[in-house]
């Protein structure tokens, strides 16, 4: 649809040519997640030039648009194509740092979002930043009301249930959002020595790491979390010191 493709080419133009901005939004230098997604809609045709909101208004201006949401399969997966668009956190709650949304560009899974982890404009795998934002809620919208959005219940497929990861003991229980100010990586043990435990991702500065727990171990205080795929995670951010101050990054006690 040619709509969608001057959609997509708004915010392509703009890859790597503009910075994030809460505060100066509205361009042309700089945008933050919902506007350049507003900018983009208004460039492919969708949104009339006087409809800039954020996040959470995002959900009705798509529905009164003419999209409508992507339901998910029978596996509980939802089928993205290109052109839809996502929109993470609760409606009614998702505004400002709650939320995110951005646009899919192919059917495997890459976005292209305005987002604050990379400072700009960038294409990204969207399962692996969602999981790395701690999972938050979804909702998928894709335009046309003639378009096939409701997909019948298939059978689940039996799948092997994954061992019970064993709970590493001296975790502390504490909830937060920590945000780096290196590239940190992801474990999963809290041995920094183990060859066979090589790091599973990694966390750029700024982004934002949600935990559950923390623990002391190996000299190094770890973060702790969830991952999608349902195993526990760790994340070192900084010596085990005692010291606030020698934190690698902001949101764990400082």
């Amino acid at each position: 649809m040619e709509n969608i493709e001057k959609m997509i080419k708004w915010m392509s133009d703009r890859k790597g040519k503009v910075t994030y901005s809460m505060a100066a939004r509205l361009g042309p230098n700089s945008y933050d997640c919902s506007s350049a997604v507003y900018f983009a809609l208004i460039n492919g045709g969708f949104l009339n030039t006087d409809k800039m909101g954020n996040t959470d208004t995002l959900f009705a201006h798509l529905e009164n648009a003419g999209w409508n949401q992507v339901q998910a399969d029978g596996a509980g997966n939802y089928p993205a194509k290109r052109g839809d668009i996502f929109i993470w956190g609760n409606r009614g709650a998702s505004g400002g740092a709650a939320g995110h949304t951005g646009i899919f560009i192919d059917d495997q899974d890459s976005i292209i979002h305005c987002n604050y982890g990379y400072n700009g404009i960038t294409v990204n795998n969207h399962d692996t930043i969602w999981a790395l934002n701690g999972c938050p809620a979804i909702t998928i919208y894709r335009y046309g009301k003639n378009e096939n959005n409701q997909f019948p219940p298939s059978p689940t497929p039996t799948k092997p249930k994954p061992a019970p990861q064993e709970q590493q003991s001296g975790l502390i229980p504490m909830s937060g959002q920590f945000y780096p100010d290196r590239e940190l990586a992801v474990s999963q043990d809290t041995n920094p020595d183990d060859v066979a435990s090589p790091a599973l991702d990694y966390y750029l500065p700024g982004m934002m790491i949600h935990y559950d727990h923390y623990i002391h171990s190996n000299g190094y205080v770890w973060i702790s979390y969830i991952s999608h795929g349902g195993v526990r995670r760790y994340v070192a951010v900084g010596p085990d010191d005692s010291r606030t101050d020698t934190t690698w990054g902001r949101g764990f006690f400082n």
